[in-house]
């Protein structure tokens, strides 16, 4: 196969995966139609509920930057509460019952509330988790370990984003359809965060 021939496949497969995409009804969750990438609109009504701890903290923080980037709103008409639940568990142990590698597990429930009312409107649970290395140096073991909730933080941050962007899209076009708003389905306490 010469050159040519390889460079005209490859184009042609590249047309194709547009055009399948184009044909299911792929659309982007934070573009427009005109092509040009948004924010939701509905990220900048979102208030953050204040941390209690450094690992919310880290997570509001997180938050901050992801939903509300051009800082918190002056009237709000959502409220996002959440409440982390984290634990550790070794991975790995040596015959000498030594560990050498942990897990941190994060999970978290969340709230987007009503501002005015406090009726809540969207909630999930997210879990989120990152593995880092023990070693026989107990400070490098602090900073592994800190940089692995920071990581487990900012996946849950992510997440959270999206569920509610999602929750957004769906709202949206609800409010296209002149259809009245879903209901909030009632969900169960998670037994690690009672």
């Amino acid at each position: 196969m010469s050159w040519f021939s390889c460079k005209a496949a490859a184009i042609c497969l590249i047309v194709a995966l547009a055009n399948g995409l184009a044909g299911c009804g792929f659309k982007p969750l934070y573009g427009s139609k005109g092509g040009s990438a948004s924010v939701v609109p509905e990220f900048s009504h979102i208030s953050i509920a204040q941390p209690e701890d450094r690992s919310e903290q880290v997570l509001r923080n997180t938050l901050l930057d992801l939903i509300t980037p051009r800082g918190a709103p002056e009237r709000p008409r959502y409220l996002l509460e959440y409440r982390l639940h984290e634990t550790l568990g070794s991975v790995f142990v040596t015959r000498s019952e030594e560990i050498t590698r942990s897990n941190l597990q994060l999970t978290t429930h969340f709230y987007l509330r009503d501002y005015e009312n406090g009726q809540v409107v969207s909630s999930g649970y997210i879990n989120s988790q990152a593995s880092y290395n023990q070693t026989l140096n107990d400070y490098a073991n602090l900073v592994a370990e800190k940089n692995a909730r920071e990581r487990a933080l900012r996946d849950t941050a992510e997440q959270i984003r999206i569920r509610l962007a999602n929750y957004f899209d769906g709202w949206r076009q609800q409010q296209n359809a002149r259809t009245p708003p879903r209901q909030p389905q009632p969900m169960q306490p998670h037994p690690l965060l009672q």
